[in-house]
């Protein structure tokens, strides 16, 4: 292990914390309930993908909350749950109490993404990420919905990951008025030096890709894992799979931090 700065840690090929747990509890019922949340009318794959992803790697007991404007689009099936959607067939702010009923029965919450570009689904995920008291899981353009209220939800003590790209943090630090840019051209080392002083001063876990690295970071701890080193590519990092991992790792390593599970999650087959 090379340590450039004292906060910054590389991970090779093999996990950087042998003591995340990477196997199921031997009893299902304490491998840990996961809610997976998105979809709308045009789009439900990547919604059913991480289901299939959740369950294959072992969860103890999986739901998905998807707009009712996909009924009769997919199978009906007793884990799948419809909340109201609006006009467009996204979520409407009506489907706030039925997926926050689901968070409640929920150890973990995954928002998978694929919710259209629509004000009224982005206005119900801020309302939902202000009240949500589960550890809360963001990727593709759930970020985007969740960025223009992040100085009010960031505000609660529930913890929230994000998967985003770099113009996804751009986004987000400008919202925030964080006085330091991301930009695509900086070098490795300045972007981890930002993400180091972001989450030192903001309670949130992130995972990101840059210059063949993926980075992840945590109160102020940064990890890098080359892309080679993982079984990831640019492109398919972004399906889910790694959030989806590591949300189920923490569930199993309730005393280890988010951080640890998700430099974890990259390396596992």
């Amino acid at each position: 292990m090379i340590l450039d700065f004292e906060y910054w840690q590389k991970q090779g090929k093999t996990p950087l914390f042998p003591e995340v747990d990477s196997w199921p509890p031997e009893q299902k019922r304490f491998a840990g309930k996961l809610l997976l949340v998105g979809g709308n009318k045009g789009s439900f794959f990547a919604v059913a993908n991480a289901m299939q992803m959740a369950v294959k790697r072992g969860a103890g007991e999986v739901r998905v909350v998807m707009p009712k404007s996909l009924k009769g689009k997919v199978p009906s099936m007793p884990e799948i749950i419809f909340a109201e959607a609006e006009a467009s067939g996204a979520f409407g702010k009506s489907a706030l109490s039925e997926i926050l009923l689901q968070a409640a029965w929920a150890d973990a919450v995954v928002v998978v993404g694929e919710l259209g570009r629509n004000a009224e689904t982005s206005v119900m995920m801020a309302e939902f990420l202000k009240i949500c008291d589960k550890p809360i899981y963001l990727m593709r353009d759930a970020v985007d919905a969740a960025a223009a209220d992040v100085m009010n939800w960031s505000l609660n003590e529930a913890p929230v990951t994000l998967l985003a790209t770099v113009p996804q943090l751009q986004k987000l630090l400008r919202t925030m008025y964080y006085p330091k840019m991301i930009t695509l051209s900086m070098p490795t080392n300045q972007l981890v030096e930002t993400l180091h002083k972001f989450t030192l001063s903001f309670e949130m876990t992130i995972m990101t890709y840059h210059n063949e690295q993926i980075i992840m970071a945590q109160n102020g701890e940064v990890i890098t894992a080359s892309m080679h080193d993982t079984g990831f590519t640019p492109i398919n990092l972004w399906d889910g799979k790694a959030v989806v991992d590591t949300a189920i790792l923490q569930l199993w390593n309730p005393a280890q931090d988010t951080l640890k599970c998700m430099a974890t999650s990259v390396v596992l087959e």
